[in-house]
């Protein structure tokens, strides 16, 4: 029985989903005039609070801007920030489980741009999750570190690992 709890574990491992990611923020405040991220005029047509949410380029997301919730909406995802776009380990930044509630565009957004999963934008970057300034989650993964765009990793987990209320809806 042990042995099989064991095969189980490492083929759930095996079977995740990880991609290389880059980070950012949006929201009230940020320096492209955005609005609150954190309503349910989001792509997905919800928010939580409490609860970390993000945008997640359009190469995941699965549609395009107009087209509604995308298959990515309401999966959990870990992001994990561990350099900076120098290369540079940061100091300060932690690891956070968001939520995918919006859409980042690849049109006029670089950073979200890939053409597919095994395409990179600038940054070498798979994929870029925009983590949401208004519900908390920008602040707690770029913490003291100093920075407002990271590299790192992105593994989908399971939602019940996600710290949050339940969705909230249009």
């Amino acid at each position: 029985m042990l042995r099989r709890l064991i095969i189980l574990a490492c083929a759930a491992l095996a079977s995740a989903q990880t991609y290389k990611a880059s980070f950012t923020e949006y929201g009230a405040g940020d320096t492209f005039g955005s609005r609150n991220c954190n309503t349910a005029t989001a792509a997905c047509g919800f928010y939580n609070y409490p609860g970390y949410n993000a945008a997640v380029s359009q190469n995941l997301f699965g549609v395009g801007p107009g087209a509604g919730a995308g298959p990515a909406c309401g999966t959990c995802w870990r992001l994990t920030p561990q350099t900076d776009t120098s290369g540079r380990a940061l100091r300060g930044a932690k690891s956070i489980i968001v939520k995918v509630n919006n859409l980042c565009p690849a049109q006029g957004n670089p950073l979200c741009a890939q053409r597919s999963l095994s395409g990179s934008n600038q940054y070498g970057a798979q994929v870029n999750f925009d983590t949401c300034i208004d519900d908390g989650a920008a602040g707690a993964l770029f913490g003291s570190s100093g920075v407002g765009l990271a590299l790192g990793t992105a593994t989908k987990v399971s939602c019940s690992q996600w710290s949050g209320s339940a969705n909230i809806n249009r």
